[in-house]
């Protein structure tokens, strides 16, 4: 009961901590569209969005924007206009962008870049050429951005639409490493293209050819290792296969032994067999696995072993 009553407590103090940083975030915004809302410091032109007014200064936006410099020494009639109209921008994107492009020191208003803004700024200043001020922090941001679950695929989108090669290659090492099911449930597979799902399969699928080819060796030396040791060490160790065993060595590699022979099925079966059982809490000892024992819910070594490393034998070889 008591747990419960502290869980419950820290997870209003979380969700009060939230709320009292959305408030404060909220008012910061509200104060920085003051600043636009009306004439300030000999603004010159109005940018309008969405019936939106912001009062801007026709200098700065040159000095940041080489489109903008281009707009308004133009023959077009944005060049002399007092208002200038941008249809197809949303007002609450547009101000972030301000924001950024005037800095703290004109709007008093630090404005971070996260998850939430950091599309409409990079498309902003992709758009507008504003490199140094929102361009690159925006790049900056989604390469030090942690590649998550939640936030993976919506990175690698703005990767691949604005080119960014580093941060396309960090998503693609988490979603290339995920299960087919946890890959499933990040992606969701109905709502992307066919042909960016064969690319994440085929990429997961070339993953693990890799990784196999790299491990099996391993497990192989391992498991013919586990037998010499064995047998060493053991007394009650059953006789070597004599067809494949000379003084104690193979003849042959363990796959093909473990393909055509049963004796030497059985050694590995053996060892597994002789693994000490799982303890269970209390001291007691687990003896219900047929062959070895569990390690942990993922880990086992059991009587099934020779079974896996024919078939991964066989599939190696297609």
């Amino acid at each position: 009961m008591a747990s419960s009553v502290t869980e419950e407590t820290e997870c209003k103090v979380e969700n009060s901590a939230v709320d009292e940083i959305t408030v404060q975030d909220a008012r910061e915004k509200e104060k920085a569209k003051r600043c636009f809302s009306e004439q300030w410091e000999d603004s010159d032109v109005i940018l309008v969005v969405e019936n939106e007014q912001f009062h801007v200064h026709r200098l700065i936006l040159s000095l940041n924007s080489p489109v903008f410099k281009a707009m308004f020494k133009s023959q077009f009639k944005e060049a002399t206009a007092n208002e200038i109209l941008l249809p197809g921008k949303k007002s609450n994107e547009m101000l972030d962008f301000l924001t950024k492009v005037y800095r703290p020191h004109h709007t008093k208003r630090e404005l971070q870049i996260t998850m939430e803004n950091v599309e409409h700024l990079l498309l902003l200043s992709d758009e507008y050429q504003v490199t140094e001020p929102i361009f690159k922090p925006c790049v900056k941001f989604l390469d030090e951005e942690p590649k998550t679950m939640e936030n993976v695929i919506k990175i690698l989108s703005l990767a691949e639409l604005y080119n960014l090669e580093k941060v396309r290659q960090d998503c693609n090492d988490l979603l290339k490493g995920m299960s087919l099911e946890t890959l499933s449930d990040t992606v969701q597979f109905q709502s992307i293209d066919r042909d960016k799902l064969q690319h994440l399969l085929t990429q997961r699928i070339e993953f693990l050819e890799g990784l196999l080819k790299e491990v099996y060796p391993q497990f192989i030396g391992l498991a013919e290792c586990c037998m010499w040791l064995w047998g060493e060490a053991s007394k009650d160790m059953p006789e070597l296969c004599r067809t494949h065993y000379r003084n104690g060595k193979p003849n042959t590699n363990l796959e093909d032994r473990f393909k055509e022979c049963d004796e030497c099925r059985l050694i590995l079966e053996y060892i597994a067999n002789d693994t000490c059982p799982t303890r269970l809490r209390g001291g007691y000892l687990d003896y219900s696995n047929t062959y070895g024992t569990y390690y942990t819910d993922r880990h086992r070594f059991d009587g099934e072993v020779s079974k896996i490393i024919h078939k991964v034998s066989q599939s190696m070889q297609m």
